[in-house]
């Protein structure tokens, strides 16, 4: 057997590896129910502070400017932009929470000492890094699925949906993307992360803040400008600005007509369509361009950290061989 031939089969190991791990780490988090439903919290405290307080005062707010201006008969609209600022909140905090309750297997496997074992087994060493990396992503793609369904079912029945084609795909895409980086990012983070105790300590962290910095309990612009430059550092509040553009244009749209174009472009910067980034403001192709950049970034990082932590094992194993002829 030529060194090409054994490399192709070490290779072909490699990927059975990685498909059996992340199949593995995906199960683990699908049977722990509640581990599902506190990955699910933060859309759940989005989606009540809407129905019983957030909903009816954003609606009143909206249609005192515009009785301002003298239009009147403008509930439905209202309802609808309303009904999809909050749909979007639910959705780009879904993709966050789902991924980072998901990084809770690596953790795990590190207090158990699986993560020991695999390193000393003749899996290879960039397997069980990318096997949580893609049960992470797996978790999140389907859970954030799940919810995007509901949350069009619940536009669809409130009589709010104002969605073309177009603006489906696109959410689709953004929910793609979004998942990707949030679980790169998160991935990265965690791996720093030792015991299960300071994992918890962030999840409850990020799961109470999260809400709160991508602008999903309120907008943005009720926050001050230290906030929101400090929010717009954070790719998930792009990711969340995307699903408000998607999602909350057709509304917007509709209220373009009965009022103004100016009074669009102001409702639309009150309710974080556009980002203040330190002033400048960012649109559609500034917050697609961060969130894609910082999924190449983290990914890139996470390669990076594996390989170096990889060195030693593998200058073991080598030593280990060479020991053996």
């Amino acid at each position: 057997m030529n060194a090409r031939q054994e490399q192709g089969m070490n290779a072909r190991g490699g990927f059975a590896a990685l498909w059996q791990l992340t199949r593995r780490n995906l199960k683990i988090f699908l049977k722990d129910k509640a581990n599902i439903f506190f990955s699910l919290l933060c859309p759940l405290i989005v989606l009540a502070l809407y129905v019983l307080f957030l909903g009816d005062t954003q609606a009143d707010v909206v249609l005192a400017s515009l009785a301002a201006q003298g239009v009147t008969g403008a509930e439905d609209a209202v309802g609808a932009f309303c009904d999809s600022w909050m749909v979007a909140g639910v959705l780009s905090s879904a993709t966050v929470t789902v991924p980072l309750c998901a990084c809770g297997v690596m953790v795990q496997d590190r207090r158990r000492g699986i993560a020991g074992d695999l390193a000393a087994s003749p899996v290879p060493a960039w397997a069980a890094p990318a096997s949580y990396f893609l049960s992470a992503a797996a978790a999140g793609l389907v859970l954030s699925a799940a919810v995007t369904a509901l949350a069009f079912a619940w536009l669809a029945l409130a009589g709010s949906w104002c969605l073309s084609a177009a603006d489906v795909f696109a959410c689709l895409g953004v929910t793609v993307l979004s998942v990707v980086c949030s679980t790169a990012l998160l991935v990265f983070v965690v791996g720093f992360i030792k015991s299960e105790g300071a994992f918890t300590g962030l999840n409850v962290i990020l799961g109470t803040v999260i809400g709160f910095l991508i602008g999903a309990y309120m907008p943005l612009s009720m926050f001050p400008a230290g906030v929101q430059y400090f929010a717009a550092c954070i790719p998930g509040t792009h990711a969340a600005g995307l699903f408000r553009n998607c999602l909350m244009g057709g509304a917007l749209d509709g209220l373009t007509e009965l009022s103004s174009p100016a009074f669009a472009e102001a409702l639309a910067d009150e309710f974080a369509l556009r980002l203040n980034f330190f002033g400048h403001t960012a649109g559609i192709f500034a917050m697609l361009a961060t969130v894609a950049g910082a999924a190449v970034l983290f990914l890139a990082l996470l390669v990076l950290t594996r390989v170096l932590a990889a060195r030693p094992a593998r200058k073991a194993r080598t030593s280990l061989r060479e020991e053996k002829q």
